[in-house]
């Protein structure tokens, strides 16, 4: 727009000059440049319709501050060469919610499908998006230029980098017994609901568990051992409640703490339930935590909630919608970066010594 501003105004005043002077050769002037903006806006009206631009990003996950590849893909319908072209991208936050403008420059974009890679860096943790919402395409001579609206984006993860602290398992949670939708694969248990395997009888084995029809088919007793329902001991509440977070430090200590407590405790072998209030869902949810897979499948989720005041108690809330469970301890950190266990306050993180005190954390379950 700027140039085109000039433009006309540097067409203007010679054509004022050759009137003043009159002037052939100013006159000449005045004209060609008149006509260079006319076939230019001409020119950029085709261009915008023959130049068509979308967004990739191969690896939608990313390390914070570490670059991350964007590819744009342009396809130019034309059979003239595009010798001049800029894309404005936008890498907003849901978790922060705010946004960041960048504009990429890019080289000629010869006719067909021309690819071009950029390096973008995500400075926290969250789930990104990053817009393409504007092309500026230039005209042969790259002096005057078009914007044309574009709306596609790609998606992006910047997990939390998470530190192990230590977690000590008592007796009582790890013979902790109630029922669960999900059995354990190794060890019988007394769960009659569920079939774990089949055996030849042993002495010692109960008349009770006799599977008299299998037995009947292969002419030996076979028993049947039940399956060893994998409970939840730990329910561990994420009580960030503010709408409007200001300091992104406290957001990326807190983002750090839940990760590294979930994953110590994931790799101690106790199995918890990651609960949090959802924005996006309107109710109060949760997740099972008890391997690799289902941790990143938590943090994925909830990375793409964004703050906001939910449930006034979480642990009621919880209680109610998953009414007769029963567990052993309940964890919490709310958004003043404080962790409790039950009714106790363990440690009170602040944005300055949260790395040292996440260090020298000893959990006992």
């Amino acid at each position: 727009m700027k140039s085109r501003v000039i433009g006309i105004l540097a067409t203007g005043v010679l054509v004022y000059n050759a009137v003043l002077y009159k002037s052939i050769s100013l006159a000449i002037a005045g004209c060609m440049s008149a006509a260079l903006l006319v076939l230019a806006s001409l020119f950029l009206v085709y261009r915008g319709r023959t130049i068509h631009v979308s967004i990739q990003v191969p690896i939608a996950s990313a390390e914070c501050n570490s670059p991350l590849t964007v590819r744009i893909h342009v396809q130019n319908d034309s059979f003239l060469s595009c010798p001049k072209f800029q894309c404005r991208l936008e890498q907003g936050s849901s978790f922060l919610r705010r946004k960041r403008k960048i504009w990429m420059r890019g080289q000629s974009a010869l006719p067909g499908e021309n690819c071009y890679d950029y390096k973008m860096r995500f400075t926290d943790y969250g789930s990104y998006r990053v817009y393409l919402k504007k092309v500026r395409v230039y005209d042969l001579t790259g002096l005057f230029y078009k914007d044309c609206s574009v709306e596609c984006s790609a998606f992006v993860q910047v997990f939390p980098q998470m530190q192990e602290i230590g977690v000590h398992i008592t007796e009582t949670v790890n013979y902790f017994w109630a029922d669960a939708d999900v059995y354990d694969d190794f060890r019988p248990g007394n769960d009659s609901s569920e079939l774990f395997q089949v055996r030849p009888f042993q002495n010692g084995d109960k008349i009770q568990s006799i599977h008299w029809k299998l037995s009947a088919k292969s002419d030996e007793l076979l028993v049947k051992e039940v399956s060893q329902p994998k409970a939840c001991p730990v329910v561990f509440l994420l009580d960030y409640k503010s709408k409007k977070q200001t300091d992104v430090r406290k957001v990326n200590a807190y983002l750090v703490i839940l990760a590294s407590i979930s994953f110590s405790m994931m790799d101690a072998g106790c199995p918890h339930y990651m609960v949090w209030y959802s924005g996006l869902r309107g109710d109060v949810v949760r997740l099972r935590v008890d391997q690799e897979e289902s941790l990143y499948l938590f943090l994925s989720c909830y990375l793409e909630e964004t703050f906001q005041d939910g449930a006034e108690n979480l642990l009621e809330a919880y209680r109610e919608k998953f009414r007769g469970e029963r567990y052993l301890h309940v964890l919490r950190l709310d958004e003043r970066l404080e962790f409790w266990k039950n009714e106790d306050l363990l440690v009170e993180f602040t944005v300055k010594n949260w790395k040292k005190r996440l260090g020298e954390l000893e959990l006992v379950v």
